[in-house]
């Protein structure tokens, strides 16, 4: 059990959340002393206040947090009766603590461990009534020492006070409850609201913000429970000075938080530019919704506002990893490259074992869900392999050298030996096979590839799962690889890859995105760009006439540009599906219209029916006494009224045909967009299925923000880190820059020696 004596006045939490300055509170503690003398029932809150070192709502943010700790000590002395009694043990009793610790932190709720004990089921109603009565010399045992705390010498202040840590967004929980409280101080006053009225909204608060994780203020529920106007709460809010903050975003108006229907996606969507923003302000923004599972790390969001993108999912939880412990994958093979050992047909790659597959997991609120499916990142089947009826095995295909990618598809490399230049005139290249070029591979045909090793490579487009070797050196080329990438020397190429970059002498006019390090101690790079998260180690940077060179170490360049081509990948595969359903949608808003028109055309017609009815009955009623000329007119109204009829009737049947045909074409679009809507969802599926893979080894691949020039870097070139960034206005020779956090909070590159 903890030392009793470590509960803080007021007065020492003042001093400690920098409410009142160290010689504020040494005078505090001596009018103490003195008024304690003249009134033993004198406390540190009007002191405080009489002196104006704090003002009232400063004092109510400091007495919560006082509340919090002395729940806390009730609770651990609660729980050492429970454990004498043998009611619970020692690991209930942490449980209970830790919950109620948790449930502080989030919302301020001062659950006593006695009840979390009853409804975990933990212990009966009876038996913490009889806790509750060995407890009740506590209390007074309690004020005691809170009276005398002011006048020990705490030796180790800080952990004292460790539990009364608290995040920006529960210090804005309790700023809002502590403002609530004066808001209710001032409706009971002026009589718009009673006692009872107040702690019926303050429940309903609570309930809410136990259910939604959303920070909403009293006054909202005093007027959704009909308790008060809203001319009523704006009067009370004007009073207090939070009428203009609350009418007014918070921070940021120009960001947004969408949450999925099904609370597993946290959307950002940005419209007023990002040059402001930074990760912090994404991860308050997602805290203010109450946003706590599935946020992806600083690097990822930094990285986005960076990239410019003014839409990006920020949090997203799913059922992946569940699936992988469920189905225990096991493989015959080295998953973590392209294996040098060859397979043969028909072998047995890898081997999957199904489990319940009912899992459990919290969507981005945290409330527990169970879901019985979700995306299998636990292996599927690619070139040269296939699966078994069962789903369970994997095989070898062809004869050949197997290969996991990161999105976790099975491939079979069959090993293929090119004695020539792989050309127009060799012909195109078998796909996903292992290639050794004796010669120049050229940018004939596109090439994929497992690994791929050439003596040079000129103006290709390759994607390998494995690793793209050059011998001497690589131009005018995009590679996309998932491994490491060697040559001699980098002109005027795009390389993107998961695995490292090593380049042996120079870089020139080149982009370079990579999931792993640039390590190229040796190399010189000019007028290029390059992103490695693991870090970049170089000769040299620029050379004074060309472009200044961008160096960025730490950062998720590279994920977030294969991530944006296959999302765009996703939108040409739906487009025909689109097109079709807009061309289907256009039938249908004609049909619409068209039946729109028949209707105003029978409302006619109906009209038209009934004059004509009028006047026939008028003829016949006027036809003895009426003149001839009288009796003329209304033959002739008769007369145009039926034409009019027929007329409409000609219009209903020809408009009646023009519909149906709309109809049928709207049915036959619908008939072909049920046809190739399962292919091109399937498609889209496995895109989507690569898009999470490709985060989740994002997330378990840590960022090193760290940049090594070994010879010289020339004035100009810019280096970046995840969230900072600088430009030399001079040459500098052998150093080093690492990103670290300075004591403000701030991120910053510090130079030093490399």
């Amino acid at each position: 059990m903890a030392q009793l004596n470590q509960i803080p006045t007021l007065a020492d939490l003042a001093l400690q959340y920098g409410t009142i300055t160290i010689q504020q509170h040494q005078h505090l503690q001596k009018l103490f002393a003195l008024k304690k003398k003249e009134d033993p029932d004198i406390s540190f809150g009007p002191l405080i206040l009489g002196l104006n070192f704090a003002t009232q709502y400063q004092v109510g943010l400091l007495k919560l947090i006082e509340d919090y700790l002395i729940v806390k000590k009730q609770g651990e002395a609660f729980g050492r009766i429970a454990i004498e009694k043998g009611f619970a043990t020692e690991k209930d009793i942490e449980k209970a603590l830790d919950y109620q610790k948790k449930e502080f932190q989030r919302a301020k709720l001062r659950k006593l461990i006695g009840d979390i004990l009853v409804e975990s089921r933990v212990i009966t109603v009876k038996q913490k009534n009889d806790i509750l009565k060995e407890q009740a010399f506590f209390d007074s045992e309690l004020e005691k020492i809170q009276a005398e705390a002011q006048q020990e010498e705490r030796e180790d202040r800080d952990s004292a006070y460790k539990d009364s840590t608290l995040t920006e967004y529960e210090k804005k929980f309790l700023r809002i409850k502590v403002l609530d409280k004066e808001f209710s101080a001032h409706a009971i006053e002026k009589g718009f609201a009673t006692d009872r009225q107040v702690k019926i909204a303050q429940k309903a608060q609570e309930k809410a913000f136990e259910k939604e994780n959303r920070i909403r203020i009293l006054a909202d529920f005093m007027v959704q429970l009909n308790f008060m106007t809203e001319d009523q709460k704006a009067l009370v809010l004007k009073e207090q000075q939070r009428l203009e903050a609350l009418a007014s975003p918070e921070r940021n108006p120009g960001l947004t938080i969408d949450i999925s229907q099904d609370k597993m996606e946290a959307v950002v969507k940005i419209t007023n530019g990002n040059e402001h923003l930074c990760a912090q302000d994404i991860r308050h923004a997602l805290q203010t919704k109450g946003i706590k599972f599935g946020v992806y790390p600083d690097p990822i969001l930094q990285c986005h506002l960076d990239m410019k993108n003014t839409e990006f999912v920020a949090a997203r939880q799913d059922f992946s990893v569940e699936l992988v412990k469920d189905r225990k994958a096991s493989y015959f093979f080295d998953v973590d490259k392209v294996d040098t050992q060859e397979k043969k047909m028909g072998v047995t790659l890898a081997e999957q074992y199904r489990g319940k597959e009912i899992f459990l997991k919290k969507d981005v609120f945290g409330n527990n869900l169970e879901q019985s499916q979700g995306y299998d990142f636990t292996f599927r089947c690619a070139a040269g392999t296939r699966l078994s009826s069962d789903q369970t095995k994997a095989f070898a295909g062809k004869t050949g050298f197997p290969s996991l990618s990161i999105e976790k598809k099975l491939y079979i490399h069959p090993a293929i030996f090119v004695l020539e230049d792989a050309d127009l005139k060799y012909g195109p290249l078998e796909s996903y096979a292992n290639l050794n070029i004796s010669g120049i591979l050229t940018g004939a045909y596109p090439v994929t590839a497992g690994d791929l090793t050439a003596r040079e490579i000129r103006g290709a487009r390759i994607d390998a799962i494995g690793s793209v070797r050059a011998e001497i050196g690589i131009t005018d080329s995009f590679i996309s690889a998932q491994g490491d990438v060697y040559a001699t020397y980098l002109h005027n190429c795009r390389i993107e890859t998961f695995g490292n970059v090593y380049i042996e002498n120079e870089m020139i006019d080149s982009t370079v995105f990579s999931s792993g390090k640039i390590d190229s101690k040796k190399c010189r790079v000019v007028s290029s760009t390059l992103f490695a998260k693991m870090g970049i180690e170089l000769a040299g940077a620029g050379n004074g006439r060309t472009r200044a060179c961008i160096l960025g170490a730490g950062t998720e360049h590279h994920l977030l540009k294969k991530v944006k081509q296959l999302h765009l990948e996703i939108q040409n595969i739906r487009r025909p599906l689109d097109e079709l359903n807009e061309k289907k949608n256009e039938q249908h808003r004609a049909a619409d219209k068209i039946f729109q028109k028949m209707i105003e055309l029978k409302i006619f017609h109906d009209r038209a029916k009934n004059k004509n009815r009028i006047l026939s009955n008028e003829f016949k009623q006027k036809k003895e006494s009426a003149d001839t000329k009288d009796l003329k007119n209304i033959v002739t109204l008769v007369k145009t009224f039926e034409k009019r009829m027929e007329e409409a009737l000609d219009s209903l049947k020809t408009l009646n045909e023009t519909k149906k045909k709309h109809d049928r074409a709207a049915s036959l679009l619908e008939q072909k967009i049920k046809k190739i809507e399962p292919g091109i969802d399937k498609r889209i599926s496995e895109l989507q299925i690569d898009v999470l893979a490709f985060f989740e080894w994002a997330r378990k691949h840590e960022n090193h923000p760290c940049i090594k020039i070994h010879d010289q870097a020339f004035s100009g070139t810019v280096f970046k880190g995840v969230y900072s960034q600088m430009s030399i206005e001079k040459e500098l020779n052998h150093f080093s820059l690492v990103e670290k956090q300075n004591s403000t909070g701030n991120f910053n590159l510090v130079l030093g020696p490399y």
